[in-house]
């Protein structure tokens, strides 16, 4: 597979990156074996780039699949704000992954130009623990344009994540055409650009090639993470990503349909809706309420949920 260096990070990654959010308990729960599995398969395929994030609490599906390459570039996130706060979830990331150093750690997240001014703190420590070589490269993960913008001029940060489909789904302050320039301007300052949601949370599953196509034919766009629940997706997801994909391998693939799920015990406290940033989910006569159109099915608000009633499957 192709590969690309993610700007001036120092990080060479291939076009396709494993999203590995689908695997843990806020989507498909697989056991750390198997997930393992689905990590060989990738990097069999020329995949040698994950997507993780401490809030996904799957750090041990991904130290078992980094067996089978242990030089893999693992991109993690976190929500720190300040020192302890980063300090303590770089400690989690090194020891989770069994690594002595991280190759990205990203502010998880991030709204706005506000929201990096007020993590400040936390992108500080992170500089320090660069310079210490704890750290490869820095980085923020946003599905709003405003950060994007800012984010692509801010001499700290090495790595911008956003989203990128073309319908713009899921950017909550603007068009595909807003975050697109945003993204292209990281680009022209050097920065490394991540896509994520390409298939939009499932909206356009039933149009993977044009999906995955549209958003790496981006000159600006060095690498597309991509969720993957079976080797059947990886092989065909990958063959994508090589404009090698013939029609019957499309057609072979069963691509699971997800949803999200609220179960009948729900009291409507209104967690989910507070912590959902796409304000996909309301409650409504005491229950909470997805709206399909808004949900990229991120699963965020199962892990906030103190009931335990929401599932993404």
């Amino acid at each position: 597979m192709e590969v690309r260096k993610l700007g001036q990070s120092g990080l060479v990654v291939s076009r396709l990156c494993f999203g590995t959010l689908t695997m843990g308990p806020l989507q498909r729960n697989f056991t750390p074996s198997y997930g393992a599995e689905l990590l060989a398969e990738g990097f069999l395929q020329g995949i040698n780039c994950l997507d993780t994030a401490e809030y996904y609490q799957n750090y041990d599906h991904i130290r078992e699949g980094l067996r089978y390459k242990p030089d893999a570039v693992v991109i993690t996130k976190c929500h720190a704000y300040d020192r302890a706060g980063a300090l303590d979830s770089v400690d989690k990331a090194l020891s989770g992954l069994g690594r002595k150093y991280l190759d990205c750690m990203m502010l998880h997240e991030q709204e706005s130009r506000w929201t990096l001014k007020g993590h400040e703190e936390a992108l500080n420590t992170f500089a320090e623990l660069k310079d210490k070589g704890v750290l490869r490269s820095i980085g923020v993960s946003t599905h709003f344009v405003d950060c994007a913008q800012a984010a692509s001029i801010h001499p700290g940060i090495d790595i911008l994540e956003a989203i990128c489909n073309q319908g713009g789904v899921g950017i909550i302050d603007g068009t595909e055409q807003d975050m697109e320039a945003a993204l292209s301007k990281a680009h022209d300052f050097g920065k490394g650009v991540v896509a994520i949601k390409a298939l939009a949370g499932g909206h356009y599953s039933a149009s993977p090639a044009q999906s995955i196509r549209y958003v790496l034919g981006k000159p600006f766009i060095d690498c597309l993470a991509v969720g993957m629940q079976s080797a059947e997706e990886i092989v065909c997801n990958v063959a994508l990503a090589e404009n090698r994909c013939s029609e019957e391998m499309l057609s072979s693939v069963q691509r699971q349909s997800r949803a999200l799920h609220v179960a009948e015990w729900c009291i409507g406290c209104g967690t989910c809706e507070r912590r959902c940033q796409a304000q996909a989910i309301r409650v409504v006569n005491g229950k909470a309420i997805p709206d399909l159109d808004k949900c990229v099915l991120c699963g965020y608000c199962a892990g906030s949920c103190p009931e335990f009633c929401i599932k993404v499957f």
